[in-house]
């Protein structure tokens, strides 16, 4: 190789390591955090609040960015299909694991096509009736429901939801319409009204309303009684023998996300959760649950579709 040759090879080279070294470092635009369900939501609230806390550690805005419908389908699809930079996210529900197991128009096979990065506290979900209802217990619920001349109209806008609905009337032996809603505020209405006779709901979505006496809570699918609520027993005591849902919330990023930028998306939730406001805002929401590390999370990611897998091997639910 000549001087002239070595001189253009050793510039090229100079070039492109100073080119390496002006890459900025992530993030260095702001981020989506995209939540499938409806604004004004347990889930939403939780985003909102690790969405500010990771704001402040990451330098750059999250941005929650609602996109509710097809079950939560829409929101998580739109992520699957992201370029993996790190910009777009993925605030995951419990519902959007079942999903693929229950609706063969979900965009995607399996939860574990998404890269994990993060999880904290799920939605406890509750079965509630309007207070006209005359049940005050499940046991009078079932005997109710038995009794109508046709199935109870019964609210639904996820998986998860319908996942414990169908708990119950495989327990009993009970028929409830499905009547699908994008999310609980859009339900609401028609469930305090009694348009609607049962709905499973977010304990978060569902306290004011019992506090308030307009809706009545008849169980939790929980392993415990929940410390706020200590007169609801769980669905186990109130006679369901299936075990409780397992549920969380997953911050998860498009097939593929490089793993540096998965470490530093989840030191930023890890202080995110760590801030007093984060704690205020989940105590409010009835929220319990640690921040998880990726793998963690993808542990538990993977034993909830279990659980969803075994559910729909046992009875062949389906919500299509």
């Amino acid at each position: 190789m000549n001087l002239l040759s070595r001189g253009l090879v050793s510039g090229a080279l100079a070039l492109w390591m100073v080119s390496l070294g002006a890459q900025p470092a992530y993030p260095g635009k702001s981020i989506r955090l995209i939540v499938p369900t409806p604004a004004g939501g347990p889930s939403d609230g939780a985003a909102r609040a690790l969405a500010k806390g990771m704001t402040a550690n990451l330098g750059q805005e999250v941005l929650v960015e609602n996109r509710p419908g097809g079950n939560t389908g829409i929101g998580a699809g739109a992520v699957l299909t992201a370029t993996p930079d790190g910009y777009t996210l993925l605030f995951a529900l419990a519902a959007n694991v079942g999903l693929p197991h229950l609706s063969k128009a979900s965009p995607y096979k399996s939860i574990a096509e998404f890269t994990p990065v993060a999880a904290i506290g799920g939605n406890t979900q509750c079965l509630v009736v309007p207070a006209s209802l005359p049940a005050k217990s499940l046991a009078e619920f079932v005997a109710y429901a038995k009794a109508s001349p046709k199935p109870l109209m019964r609210g639904a806008n996820n998986a998860s939801e319908d996942m414990v609905a169908g708990q119950v009337s495989s327990a009993f032996g009970v028929a409830l319409e499905r009547v699908p809603y994008k999310g609980a505020p859009q339900m609401m209405p028609d469930l305090l009204e009694g348009r609607i006779q049962v709905a499973v709901l977010p304990v978060g979505a569902s306290v004011p309303h019992v506090r308030a006496g307009r809706l009545t809570m008849l169980g939790c699918s929980i392993g415990e009684r929940i410390a706020a609520l200590p007169t609801v027993p769980t669905l186990a005591e109130a006679g369901v023998a299936a075990a409780p849902l397992i549920t969380a919330h997953f911050v998860v990023g498009p097939p593929r996300l490089p793993a540096d930028i998965v470490d530093r998306l989840a030191v930023a939730a890890q202080h995110a959760t760590q801030s007093p406001e984060f704690k205020q805002e989940m105590e409010r929401l009835l929220i319990v649950g640690r921040v998880r590390s990726p793998a963690e999370t993808h542990e538990l990611m993977l034993q909830a579709e279990m659980q969803y897998v075994q559910f729909v091997r046992e009875t062949g639910a389906s919500i299509d």
